[in-house]
C-alpha cells in the first residue's frame, strides 16, 4: 500500500494519468466524432448573437453552481472565493462528462479538493446531499412547468413524487445541521441497540459517529443563506436552460416564445427539451450522456414544432458549447489549477484563522460573511484527518 502511495504521489504519475483518461475518452467516443465536426461546421452557419448569449449563459451556468457550493461551504467555516469554488465546479465536470461512470470520479476529485480547504468529512457529505437534493427539486420544477403549459404526455406522478421526496431530503439535512444535539442524542439510544443485533460491542462505532455529528455545530445555514444558495441552483438551471434557447435562435434566426409559429417551437418547448435531455443524461449510458442527449433533444424540439434540420443543428450547437467547450475548459483548468501541484491544494484563509475553520471548530462563522481573504498556504488534498480533528480540539 505504501508503494502504491508513493507511485500516485509521483509528479509524473500525476501529469500522465489524467493524459492516459483523455486517450481512453476519445477512444470511446471514436464513433461519435463526426458529431463534433457537424456541430463544429453549423456553429460557423448560426447567428453570431444567439452564439454569445449562449456561451455567456453556459458559463454563468457553471458559475451559479460554484456559488452554490461557496456558499455552503461558508455555512459550515470553511471559507474559499468564488475562483476557487469556480475552477472546481469546472474541472470536475470535466471528470464528470468524460468517463464511464464519471460522477463518481468527480465526487471524489471534489471530495479531496474540498478537504484540502479544510472541511470537515461531515460538511462535505453534508453539502453534497444538500446540493444535489436542491438541483434535482428544481429540475422537477421546471420540468413540471414545462409539462402545464404544452399539456405533454408524461408521468406526472413520477415528477411529483420525485419532488415531494427531494423537497423532504432538502429539509430534512437543513434540519440536521440545526440540531446536531438531538441527533448525538438518537445516536447514542440507536447505534448500541445496533450493534446488538449485529452482535459487536455495543460502543463499536459510536464515539466516530458523535465527532462527526458535533462538527455540524460548526455549520450555521440561516433562512436568508439557505434561500440564496437555493436561488444560485435554480439560476443553474434557468442559465442552462437560455444555453439552449439561445441556440435554437442561433440556428433558426427566431426567438422562441409564447406563440407557436410554422416550422418553430415555443419558449416551453425548449424547456421541455432540456428537461427531457438531463433525464436522459442522468442514466449515464455513455461519457456526457453523447448520444442520448442529443436524440432527447432533437425529438422533443421536433414534436413541439421544429423541423428536423434545425432540431438536430440545434442540438448540436448546444451540445458543442455546453459539453464540448465546457468539458476541454475543465481538463485546461485541472492540468494548470489542480494536477501541476500534484496533491496539493490552495488554502485562501489565512494562518490565524485556521485553528477556527475545520472539523470540530466549534467557532461557526458570522452570518452571511463574506469571501475569506488573506495569505496563501499550501496544504495537502489528502492531509491526515487526524490533523483537522486535534485543530478543532485546541
Amino acid at each position: 500500500m505504501a508503494g502504491l502511495r508513493r507511485f500516485l504521489s509521483n509528479p509524473w504519475v500525476r501529469w500522465l494519468a489524467p493524459l492516459a483518461v483523455l486517450a481512453v475518452a476519445l477512444f470511446l467516443f471514436r464513433d461519435q466524432l463526426p458529431f463534433l465536426g457537424e456541430g463544429f461546421h453549423r456553429l460557423l452557419e448560426a447567428h453570431p448573437a444567439g452564439l454569445l448569449v449562449a456561451l455567456v449563459s453556459a458559463l454563468l451556468s457553471l458559475l451559479a453552481m460554484a456559488e452554490v457550493m461557496r456558499l455552503l461551504l461558508a455555512a459550515g467555516g470553511t471559507r474559499v472565493p468564488l475562483m476557487e469554488t469556480g475552477a472546481l465546479t469546472l474541472a470536475s465536470n470535466s471528470w464528470s462528462t468524460t468517463l464511464p461512470g464519471g460522477p463518481a470520479f468527480s465526487a471524489i476529485f471534489t471530495y479531496q479538493v474540498q478537504r484540502g480547504w479544510g472541511a470537515s468529512i461531515i460538511l462535505c457529505g453534508w453539502f453534497f446531499v444538500l446540493s444535489s437534493a436542491i438541483s434535482t427539486m428544481w429540475l422537477v420544477v421546471v420540468g413540471l412547468a414545462a409539462v402545464w403549459f404544452l399539456g405533454a404526455h408524461v408521468s406526472i406522478g413520477s415528477l411529483l413524487v420525485t419532488l415531494a421526496v427531494t423537497t423532504v431530503l432538502s429539509w430534512a439535512v437543513y434540519w440536521a445541521a440545526e440540531h446536531p444535539g438531538l441527533l448525538e442524542r438518537w445516536a447514542r439510544s440507536l447505534l448500541p441497540r445496533l450493534n446488538s443485533l449485529l452482535r459487536r460491542d455495543k460502543g463499536a462505532g459510536l464515539d466516530g459517529v458523535v465527532e462527526q455529528i458535533r462538527q455540524l455545530e460548526t455549520v450555521q445555514l440561516s433562512p436568508r443563506r439557505f434561500a440564496v444558495a437555493g436561488t444560485y441552483s435554480l439560476l443553474n438551471r434557468v442559465l442552462d436552460i437560455i444555453t439552449l434557447w439561445a441556440c435554437v435562435w442561433a440556428v433558426t434566426g427566431v426567438l422562441p416564445w409564447l406563440e407557436r409559429m410554422e416550422d418553430h417551437t415555443t419558449l416551453m418547448g425548449v424547456v421541455l427539451a432540456y428537461v427531457t435531455a438531463k433525464l436522459a443524461g442522468s442514466a449515464q449510458v455513455t461519457p456526457g450522456g453523447l448520444g442520448t442527449v442529443e436524440a432527447a433533444i432533437i425529438a422533443t424540439l421536433v414534436a413541439t414544432g421544429m423541423t428536423a434540420a434545425d432540431a438536430t443543428a440545434a442540438a448540436l450547437v448546444y451540445r458543442l458549447i455546453s459539453f464540448a467547450f465546457i468539458t476541454v475548459l475543465g481538463w485546461v483548468i485541472y492540468f494548470l489549477h489542480y494536477a501541476r501541484r500534484g496533491v496539493y491544494a490552495r488554502d485562501h484563509r489565512p494562518s490565524g484563522e485556521l485553528e477556527n475553520v475545520g472539523a470540530g471548530s466549534g467557532k461557526p462563522p458570522a452570518p452571511d460573511s463574506g469571501e475569506g481573504t488573506g495569505s496563501t498556504r499550501m496544504r495537502p488534498i489528502d492531509s491526515e484527518r487526524t490533523e483537522h480533528r486535534e485543530e478543532g480540539q485546541q
